[in-house]
Order: structure tokens, then C-alpha cells, then sequence
């Protein structure tokens, strides 16, 4: 093999590598292109669930404020079936059950969670959303061409394992973001989904919000709150409200990769006269070289 065969191969490999771990790239990506590819995202939320759900926000409160203000659940009329029938639902829905709550225990993941796993990304890679995330991807040199490592890409960012507590690899994104875990009180759970089946159960008590905001579809997209999960009282937390799974797959993907550790501008669907403008903060969580999800959730 040639020395320039050989060079132009092992750059290949490192690109690569480069992108399936989740590494940020060297471009220069302007607020109105995340505004643009936000606001195009949401238009091709299909799945999500905006107007099918009606909520019972009942008294406003305040951040740190312990006392329930709102005696009725959240979410007026409990877990909407008709909707988590849907693939990418109903695919999030079987890994609840897949991991360990505490950051302080090491996750062993099984063949059948590995399989769960890989059929929920199959389903969310079947969406218009994330073909379109992608595109965007591809064009902003963040992701390759190639639709198997662009998924391998996302599966890293999501379900790779890293520390949190020393020597406990116990953590990954998809488990901080969609369901929460136990580090000194609840961290993470941003998800409506995990808020709505965890409230049916009797484990997640809605106390009062703090702030609302309309992104264009339904009554209310965003929310921000206190709340207790399991007993234990978590002083604020935002949800984006009847985003399907792949949205906030793509949305946090986009700004992990474009605008890791910052906030990242966002905007909803255009309405008449009213902002639908709004950010979401990354965190990165670095473990053995590679960069994975630490957190993702939306503020306004």
C-alpha cells in the first residue's frame, strides 16, 4: 500500500471514529440555521401528541416552593393509549424498565435491552424527523452520509454507559433525559412520557407550575415546575409538553452536537404575533476519551 493510500485510509477511520463518538467538529453554525432546522422539525412532528392532551395546571408556584399547590394530577386524563400505540411510543416505552435508578450501581445490559434499544432507533429512524436531521447533519459536516453510522453515531451519544459516581459506569443520556436517575435527589427526567406513565402510577406528584410557554402547537409546549418523584422533591424541572420521541431525539442531538455544554437557540411553530423562541442547554459528559449526552432539557 501506497504511503498516500495509507494516509487517506487512517484519516477515514479517524472521521470516523470522530463522529460516532459524539465529537464536535470545527464549523461554524449560525442561530438562524438552528432556528430554521428547529422550527422544520416540529412542522414534521406528525407523532406528536399537542392537542391530545389537556392539562390541569392548576395554582402557579415557585421554584424550591414545597408545598403542593396543585391537588389534581398534571395530566387531566392519564396516559393517552391511542398515542403510545404508536412505534416510536410504544418502542421508548419497553426500555423504561431497563436500567438502574441510582448513578451509584454499574448498568449490565442485557441482548434483549440491547435489541430494545436498537428497535426504538429503528422506528425513530423511520421518521421524517430524523431523515431531516440528518440531512442537516450531513450538511454541516456533523454527521455522515451513511444512514447505519449516523445511527451508530446517535447510539453512542444516547445509550453509551459513563460515569457519574466513581467507578460505577451507571448513566447514560437517554437514561438521564428521558427517565431521570438518583444523584443526590432526582437529576434529569425531562421527558412527558416518563411524567405521564409515572404519574398514573401514583409515583410522581405534580406540585403547581412555576412558568408555561406556547411553541405553536397545543395549549401549552413547555413547562416549568417543582415536582417529587418517589417521595423525593426535585426544586425545578422543564418538560417539553407532547413532543414524540423522535423530536426531542433530534432537538437535543442537534444542539449537542452544534452547541455542546451551552444553550442552543430553538423556535416552535411560527404563530401569529407570538414568540415561539426558546433554548435548550447541553451538557457533556466525558468518559475514556469519548463525549457523551450528560443532560439536555429546554429553558425559557
Amino acid at each position: 500500500m501506497s504511503h498516500f493510500v495509507f494516509i487517506i485510509s487512517l484519516l477515514t477511520v479517524c472521521a470516523i471514529i470522530s463522529f460516532s463518538s459524539g465529537q464536535q467538529r470545527s464549523v461554524n453554525i449560525t442561530d438562524d440555521a438552528l432556528l430554521e432546522i428547529s422550527s422544520r422539525l416540529y412542522a414534521l412532528d406528525v407523532n406528536g401528541a399537542y392537542d391530545q392532551l389537556e392539562l390541569n395546571l392548576q395554582s402557579r408556584t415557585s421554584s424550591g416552593n414545597r408545598v403542593d399547590k396543585a391537588p389534581l394530577p398534571l395530566f387531566k386524563n392519564g396516559i393517552p393509549k391511542n398515542v403510545f400505540s404508536r412505534p416510536t411510543y410504544e418502542k421508548m416505552l419497553s426500555l423504561f424498565d431497563n436500567y438502574l435508578a441510582s448513578v451509584n450501581e454499574t448498568e449490565q445490559v442485557t441482548p434483549q435491552e440491547k435489541a430494545e434499544e436498537a428497535a426504538f432507533f429503528d422506528a425513530v429512524f423511520a421518521t421524517e424527523v430524523i431523515k431531516a436531521t440528518h440531512k442537516f447533519l450531513v450538511a454541516q459536516r456533523l454527521a455522515e452520509s451513511n444512514v447505519e453510522r449516523f445511527k451508530e453515531q446517535l447510539r453512542n451519544i444516547w445509550f453509551g454507559l459513563y460515569q457519574r459516581a466513581p467507578g460505577k459506569q451507571g448513566s447514560s443520556g437517554f437514561e438521564h433525559v428521558f427517565l431521570g436517575e438518583f444523584k443526590n435527589g432526582i437529576s434529569g427526567l425531562h421527558s412527558w412520557v416518563r411524567f405521564v406513565t409515572e404519574e398514573a402510577k401514583g409515583d410522581i406528584n405534580y406540585l403547581g407550575y412555576t412558568r408555561t410557554m406556547s411553541i405553536g402547537k397545543g395549549a401549552v409546549g413547555l413547562i416549568e415546575m417543582p415536582m417529587k418523584f418517589l417521595g423525593v422533591y426535585k426544586p425545578h424541572s422543564t418538560l417539553m409538553i407532547g413532543s414524540s420521541p423522535e423530536l426531542e431525539i433530534a432537538l437535543y442531538s442537534i444542539c449537542f452536537l452544534t452547541r455542546p455544554d451551552s444553550l442552543c437557540p430553538i423556535k416552535g411553530n411560527a404563530t401569529s404575533g407570538i414568540s415561539t423562541r426558546y433554548q435548550i442547554q447541553t451538557f457533556v459528559s466525558k468518559f475514556q476519551g469519548r463525549r457523551f449526552l450528560g443532560s439536555a432539557f429546554p429553558t425559557f
